[in-house]
């Protein structure tokens, strides 16, 4: 009898993991550095800055444009520094599961964020980045 979890099994789950990381990684230092950008922005100007740090539409717009940047550069760091992973549908669908964990466990550490973050408006705009970028590899 054939084993249902097979394909679960044999994903590459550690260098998934590894890419997740990588990518958090790289996003949250980006996202720090915007940060203290808007910080000495609201210094000079502080009507602009702080209609974007509360929110609103921009602020929207932009957390679900930076969330899609955070889930092209996923697609992109495995196409070229994880070379030897094939990419497929499940493979993207396993990714978008290892950086929502990671994700989840940045949100318990004391890392300052502003876009870089694990909420649902975030996932989205990070499997819409993700899937976008990985087209060609849905059907593979």
């Amino acid at each position: 009898m054939r084993d249902p979890l097979w394909r679960i099994k044999s994903l590459p789950w550690i260098p998934l993991f590894q890419n997740a990381l990588l990518t958090v990684l790289i996003a949250t230092v980006l996202d720090i550095v915007l940060l203290f950008a808007l910080t000495a922005l609201l210094a000079i100007w502080p009507e602009g800055a702080s209609a974007i740090v509360q929110g609103g539409v921009v602020g929207l717009l932009l957390a679900l444009l930076a969330a899609g940047g955070v889930g092209a550069l996923a697609v992109i760091l495995m196409e070229r520094v994880f070379r030897h992973i094939i990419l497929d549908g499940a493979t993207l669908w396993a990714l978008v599961g290892c950086l929502a964990v990671v994700l989840f466990v940045k949100s318990w550490l004391p890392i300052p964020a502003l876009f870089v973050g694990i909420s649902y408006m975030q996932f989205v705009g990070m499997m819409l980045g993700l899937f976008s970028q990985g087209r060609s590899y849905w059907r593979w």
